[in-house]
């Protein structure tokens, strides 16, 4: 749900928020916050120890490299 959001919202909230990180909870944005830490602070204040979506609005998400997965030092688990 939360990224279904993030993901429907993404255009909305550049255009107001980009650079920032987003704070979602099921179909409710918290907020939008300079840093992960503070809108994690903010989540847990707010929910307590529960699950949500902290991510930064920028325009593409980016790619992640995991070199030891790449070549070969760790597995997936697949």
């Amino acid at each position: 749900k939360e990224l279904q959001l993030f993901d429907s919202k993404r255009e909305e909230w550049l255009a107001h928020h980009q650079g920032k990180f987003a704070l979602v909870r099921a179909e409710e944005a918290a907020g939008f916050y300079d840093t992960a830490d503070s809108a994690y602070a903010e989540g847990v204040r707010r929910w307590g120890n529960v699950p949500f979506l902290i991510k930064q609005v920028v325009p593409e998400d980016p790619i992640e490299h995991v070199p030891a997965l790449v070549h070969g030092l760790i597995n997936a688990g697949v």
